[in-house]
């Protein structure tokens, strides 16, 4: 049985005992930002059997984005068929429910968590695998939904493209959506007008990405995000991956390399930064559409510190990029009021008085969450004054103007990034973008707490 509140669809269980010959039939949903779910079943022989399910809700809405579970699903089909990289199975596909079926495949996926031997291992064979991935003739392939680019160009911006508009949200624009909206004009300004090769790429790809066990990977997995276009943009992902999970000592230059000399393709700097800040920019852009109107049974506290964290990478990619390097002030102080005190209680009433009561890891994950959200809100109180301020003085440098509130402000600077970005000087917005991304990080610290180590690790291949 599921839990209330974060059940499958009405029938999907019993789609799913039907399916698997179950008497006996366990769902458990794990901890990840994209909806999984732990399939346990006793079968009528007797046996215990242990499966994957996805579930693509927006699909189930009527509503499906243009890179969906049922083209993923097709894709991990060809991969499993005709090649030899290793993938979880597909066990079926549902349409009514939008389900996929998965084998469970065995292993871990926390690489940075591994020790130093078993990391070069694992990241040394993933690598030759992606070099693989990135060899198959797509002249010779007849994927449904995956579409050639007809120009250099286009293998970029097709991309950016695909990444859903988030429509109408409440009330006035964020700073991510503003930063958003410059990304769009940066990743077409730049965008590359060369490229050496066409290539089948996963998309999201690198560390967390794959399962290892005994310092071999066990399948590769999440290839919702696979399209045609550059192999630079892969290495670009695997890049932003290891700045999450880190597993190559600091220095993918080694890696990087390695991947070369067995893909047969040139590595260029410039186009791999290019692609990190672009897999950054479409998480910036569609991310609002998750943090500004969520779902209450979605991780919202680890949407809401992934959103900053983006952020605050997006503009260090640009940085790479122009070789830039701006001052970065420290969160402005505030003293501490009475208000902070509430929150506290708050917060130890959800953290020694709910959570001890609370079964199920994905219950417990949502009251840590919220628990944590108590604590930004008492920043967001305290400091978020003076944040707004040094926010709001940015734009109006900017823009020449004088405006007061930061939502007209945000707007404005969002209308003219719509409309006529041109006019704007490109270093000195990301100058502002950085110092926006920096300080909200700064304010957010209970909710990026487990990112707060990370750093993008060197990629040496300048001459």
């Amino acid at each position: 049985m599921s839990s209330t509140g974060t059940a499958l669809p009405a029938g999907a269980e019993d789609w799913l005992r039907q399916r698997l010959d179950a008497r006996e039939l366990q769902l458990k949903r794990l901890v990840v930002r994209r909806e999984a779910w732990q399939v346990d079943v006793v079968t009528r022989a007797g046996a215990a059997e242990r499966y994957f399910l996805r579930i693509d809700r927006a699909a189930l809405a009527n509503a499906p984005g243009r890179r969906g579970l049922k083209r993923e699903t097709g894709l991990i089909r060809y991969l499993c068929e005709h090649t030899s990289i290793p993938t979880q199975g597909i066990v079926d596909w549902n349409d009514e429910f939008c389900i996929a079926l998965q084998t469970f495949e065995p292993g871990r996926a926390d690489l940075d968590a591994a020790d130093a031997g078993e990391q070069e291992a694992v990241l040394s064979e993933f690598m030759g695998y992606l070099a693989d991935l990135h060899r198959i003739e797509v002249d010779q392939l007849a994927l449904p939904d995956f579409e050639l680019p007809p120009t250099p160009q286009a293998h970029s911006l097709m991309e950016l493209e695909a990444v859903d508009q988030i429509g109408d949200l409440p009330g006035p624009p964020d700073s991510s959506t503003v930063l958003g909206a410059f990304s769009r004009y940066w990743l077409r300004r730049h965008v590359p007008d060369s490229v050496q090769r066409t290539c089948l790429l996963q998309g999201d790809t690198g560390a967390g990405n794959f399962m290892f066990e005994r310092g071999r990977i066990t399948a590769i997995v999440d290839w919702e995000w696979a399209h045609y276009g550059d192999p630079l943009e892969d290495l670009g992902n695997v890049w932003l991956r290891d700045f999450f999970t880190p597993s190559a000592g600091g220095d993918l230059t080694p890696y990087f390399r390695r991947y070369a000399e067995q893909a047969g393709v040139s590595l260029d700097w410039r186009k791999i930064v290019y692609y990190l800040a672009h897999q950054l920019g479409r998480s910036v852009i569609s991310l609002p559409g998750l943090v500004r109107r969520p779902a209450w049974n979605t991780p919202v506290a680890m949407n809401l510190g992934y959103q900053a964290v983006c952020d605050l990478l997006l503009c260090e990619a640009f940085g790479l990029y122009h070789d830039l390097a701006p001052e970065l002030e420290d969160l402005p102080g505030a003293a501490v009021t009475a208000d902070d005190e509430l929150y506290e209680v708050l917060a130890k009433q959800l953290a020694r008085g709910v959570a001890p009561a609370v079964q199920g890891d994905f219950a417990a994950a949502m009251t840590a969450g919220a628990t944590d959200i108590v604590h930004y809100l008492a920043r967001r109180h305290r400091d978020g004054p003076g944040v707004d301020e040094r926010e709001l003085s940015g734009i109006n440098a900017l823009l020449g103007t004088g405006m007061r509130q930061l939502p007209e402000a945000r707007q404005a600077l969002l209308d003219c990034l719509n409309s006529r970005p041109e006019t704007l000087d490109e270093e000195t917005l990301i100058a502002h973008c950085w110092g926006v991304a920096h300080r909200n990080f700064a304010l957010m610290a209970p909710l990026v707490t487990r990112w707060q180590h990370c750093r993008l690790a060197a990629v040496n291949l300048r001459a």
